[in-house]
């Protein structure tokens, strides 16, 4: 009987250990000085619920110019790859130099083992083929949770 509660004790504490969020801080080298990728991008990965979180200055702007609070995260489509990378997908609005509003859909991809984080900047309702990017690395983190 001690076995079998033993047994029971660690399996659920292995689920709870794989369950667990684990939180990015992530430095972005930018390709072009143009502001559309940030210098900076905190992340929160659920991989074994299929879910991420995702915060930096372009979704804190996109906050600002929907009234919402500014320190709110946005939520992405995640999704692993055959490589085992997490990508993650979100979308912001932003206010134009020129007035008016720039749609921006993000796309980032994170190596769990090395950490190396890329990240690319798209228009999609713009006839643009820029594709703004962006290169560096990420620390996992025990503050800035975005759950």
């Amino acid at each position: 009987m001690k076995r079998k509660l033993l047994a029971i004790g660690l399996s659920v504490f292995a689920a709870a250990a794989q369950a667990e969020v684990v939180n990015y801080e992530c430095e972005l080298h930018s390709m072009e000085a143009r502001g559309w990728i940030p210098p900076e991008v905190w992340l929160s990965v659920d991989a074994a619920n299929k879910r991420a979180r995702a915060y930096d200055g372009a979704i804190r702007e996109d906050n600002r110019v929907a009234g919402r609070n500014e320190q709110q995260p946005k939520d992405t489509k995640f999704k692993v790859n055959r490589r085992g990378e997490y990508q993650m997908n979100w979308r912001v609005s932003l206010m134009a130099s020129a007035g008016g509003q720039v749609r921006l859909s993000y796309t980032v991809m994170l190596n769990p083992q090395t950490n190396e984080f890329e990240m690319v900047a798209r228009f999609p309702q713009a006839n643009v083929t820029n594709r703004p990017s962006g290169v560096g690395s990420c620390k996992v983190v025990n503050t800035h949770s975005l759950y």
